[in-house]
């Protein structure tokens, strides 16, 4: 009986910490049964660890299958914004010059245009250029779009794990027409100086007072 009540108590401990005997037992317990209750809680423990090993195949398949239907529905709406770029659901963003700083080496952003829609966050490349040798290499930044509209970010870093540095072009009431921006972006280890930037709305029609003025934030 006692035997029994011990056997009971081992394997409510399926949930206990790491053991180097199995369902959590002590060094203590597992020599104080026998063999063959020894083989009995083998065998218990790989049931377990089977069963455990089913659960979290079965969560990572239902994981999988909401994300595929998380990038569906983004890409449905993505595309829907993209076939009807009017008021502001997609916009125009052009690199038109700067410098690019990782640690003492100093390379020039070239010129290069991007679309984007609203609330998406893409990866885009910054083509860059030595000074001297001229040969281009690119540079992995983040783009991303509010969803409200109101403003574009770059990112050095993804957005996912680092927000906090970031380059901000707000909305300014010309996008329509197209606005200036001058920025720079610096972290502990790599900037990006003197950016030259020009935002406008895709497929909107500019009126007759445009603002020409550039906008330094």
């Amino acid at each position: 009986m006692k035997k029994a009540l011990l056997l009971l108590a081992i394997f409510s401990l399926l949930t206990a910490c790491a053991s180097t005997y199995p369902l959590g037992m002590s060094e203590e317990q597992w020599k104080s049964i026998t063999p063959e209750e020894r083989q009995a809680l083998l065998l218990k423990q790989q049931q377990y660890e089977e069963e455990q090993r089913a659960i979290r195949m079965k969560a990572a398949a239902k994981e999988r299958e909401l994300e595929l239907k998380r990038e569906i529905a983004e890409k449905k709406r993505l595309d829907t914004l993209y076939s009807n770029p009017e008021n502001g659901n997609v916009i125009m963003v052009n690199i038109l010059g700067g410098q690019y700083k990782y640690g003492k080496r100093v390379k020039n952003v070239l010129e290069e245009t991007y679309q984007i829609a609203r609330g998406e966050t893409k990866k885009i490349e910054l083509v860059l250029q030595q000074p001297k040798k001229h040969y281009t290499s690119t540079e992995i930044v983040y783009l991303h779009y509010a969803q409200h509209g109101n403003g574009v970010y770059i990112y050095l870093d993804n957005p996912n794990y680092n927000s906090s540095k970031r380059i901000s072009l707000l909305r300014d009431g010309n996008w329509s027409c197209g606005s200036n921006y001058k920025k720079n972006l610096h972290t502990s280890y790599e900037s990006l100086t003197g950016m030259r930037l020009f935002v406008k709305e895709v497929g909107s029609r500019c009126g007759h007072t445009r603002d020409t003025r550039k906008h330094y934030y």
